[in-house]
């Protein structure tokens, strides 16, 4: 597998097949790792292709890492307490969580500085109280996890002592922690086999915009969703046998939805992971004649995957208002708009949304670059959104509540008396 320095030159080296014009020129020095103390230096200018970010360009304003969450919420917490007003809601939290402790409810045993920002923007006492529970089951799950393994250190340990026979060399022992026949695959090597897919795409795959400028228009916690189907769609893509190179762009890295997208992949700003973000805008990079928006509201279906094409998902998760953003949006831009034809495909049942997630979107147009089978792409679709699925989810409510009403119908014998006569027998008599 390729190390981290012979990546970075092989990535320098597949930039010059780029296509398009030459902007610039740029001198990456690599070393190559070789067996012989000898190595040499090998000093390559690269051609940098304008409008294309590679994976040593990502067009961010700065090239330093930026801080991560729990630095931007204590940053936050500062300058938050330096209100008196604020300061005084914060000690009354505090003290709400403390009694809380004390009454012996869900509350972890440490809470960082995001976790105290965010049972700040909680507006109600029960938000705060269901936050608390979540982190206090995220603590217990990792105690648990270190438990579970040491147990298995314990049984391993106990395993080799009563298998470990002296009589027989080291090097002809054939069993679990000595010789084997298979070879082991770490975490690292998949992850490098992953990643160098990511790098090839970026040079040579066909490229997917994430457009992420809606922040503003989505409440907190549809801003921590759609963090995290960014995080499951880059997993998605990424693990896919011929993936795309995804280009998040109009993503504001000082906005809460960067901070929360840092949280989920805290290694994106490595000198040689493969991921692309920008705050700029596509239209910067790319024609609008080569781009096509992809919204649930548009009137035009699309027939087949455009190969020539760049797709761009609006990276939106609206449960509220329900407004057709990414339309107005790609109207206002005059962006061509196409929809998945899901209602030629699909029987949706009354009263579910057409609007699928940022991974199922993707998930689907990586099986349609595949195989141009929309049936076996929109196998991605939930079922719960179906007919079949929610005719099905009705019969089984209407069977279950028949056999209660059987077996309470069973239960009763007789007609109540509800006479005079019959009253009197529970009164009390003096």
């Amino acid at each position: 597998m390729y190390s981290r320095k012979l990546s970075s030159l092989l990535i320098s080296f597949g930039s010059k097949f780029q296509q398009k014009h030459v902007a610039g020129i740029k001198t990456i020095t690599s070393s190559l790792l070789s067996s012989s103390p000898s190595s040499s230096i090998v000093e390559t200018k690269v051609k940098i292709i304008p409008n294309i970010s590679l994976i040593t360009d990502r067009n961010f304003c700065t090239s330093t890492r930026p801080p991560n969450k729990d630095e931007i919420a204590e940053m936050q917490m500062k300058e938050f307490v330096k209100d008196p007003e604020n300061k005084r809601l914060f000690d009354i939290i505090k003290l709400e969580v403390e009694v809380m402790r004390q009454n012996g409810e869900n509350v972890p045993e440490k809470l960082r500085p995001r976790d105290w920002y965010e049972l700040i923007l909680s507006p109600s006492r029960g938000k705060r109280r269901r936050l608390l529970d979540f982190l206090f089951g995220i603590e217990r799950k990792k105690e648990h996890e270190k438990e579970k393994k040491a147990l298995k250190r314990d049984e391993r340990d106990k395993y080799f002592a009563e298998n470990d026979d002296p009589t027989i060399p080291e090097h002809l022992q054939y069993k679990l922690g000595a010789n084997t026949p298979f070879l082991r695959l770490y975490d690292t090597t998949i992850n490098n086999h992953y990643n160098w897919q990511l790098m090839k795409a970026s040079m040579f795959g066909t490229k997917i915009i994430v457009d992420c400028g809606f922040e503003q228009d989505m409440t907190r916690s549809e801003v921590k969703n759609c963090a995290k189907q960014l995080q499951l769609s880059f997993a998605a893509n990424r693990a896919h046998r011929d993936p795309f190179d995804l280009h998040y762009y109009n993503l504001n890295t000082s906005g809460m939805l960067h901070s929360d997208f840092y949280a989920f992949i805290p290694t994106m700003y490595d000198p040689t992971f493969p991921i692309n973000l920008t705050q700029k805008s596509y239209l910067e990079d790319f024609k609008k004649e080569e781009l096509i928006y992809l919204t649930p509201d548009a009137t035009i279906e699309m027939k087949e995957f455009n190969h020539n094409a760049t797709y761009i998902i609006g990276a939106i998760v609206d449960k509220i208002s329900g407004k057709p953003l990414s339309l107005a949006k790609a109207k206002r831009e005059g962006i061509k708009m196409v929809k998945l034809p899901m209602d030629t495909y699909l029987h949706f049942g009354s009263g579910s949304g057409k609007s699928l997630t940022i991974n199922q979107m993707v998930d689907i147009l990586l099986d349609l670059k595949m195989t141009n089978d929309w049936e076996f792409a929109l196998r991605h679709v939930p079922k719960r959104k179906l007919f079949d699925s929610r005719q099905n989810a009705m019969e089984r409510k209407a069977r279950r509540y028949l056999a209660e009403t059987s077996q309470e119908a069973q239960a009763y014998t007789a007609p109540r008396d509800f006479t005079l006569e019959a009253r009197k027998k529970f009164q009390i008599k003096k």
